[in-house]
């Protein structure tokens, strides 16, 4: 699972893209926003990407020293390393977070 899911995160495209993950009870889905290099403004372009089941998170937590890179554990045993939101939205969307020095379960 986090093979697919950091593949999401990272897509390929010759031009400048913003990744966004819009977060529902149930689903994370990634969404692109094409985004111009030279101006620094938003393109018209925005496309829906990969979406997963929020069921396939087993654990989330800070990465260690580190101030948003968020480590998601996946419920197959996998787990992978993003840019995650600030501490407040971090604390709404993800209220069982592990803290910097638990272990992994």
């Amino acid at each position: 699972m986090a093979g697919q899911w950091l593949a999401a995160a990272q897509p390929r495209a010759k031009v400048g893209v913003i990744i966004a993950v819009a977060l529902t009870e149930r689903n994370f889905r990634f969404v692109y926003a094409q985004h111009n290099r030279w101006n620094g403004k938003l393109d018209e372009a925005i496309e829906l990407g990969a979406s997963f089941r929020r069921d396939i998170l087993s654990w989330t937590r800070l990465k260690d020293g580190s101030f948003n890179e968020v480590q998601f554990g996946f419920s197959d045993g996998s787990w992978g390393t993003l840019l995650g939101p600030d501490a407040e939205e971090r604390a709404r969307f993800f209220p069982h977070m592990l803290g910097e020095g638990d272990a992994i379960p």
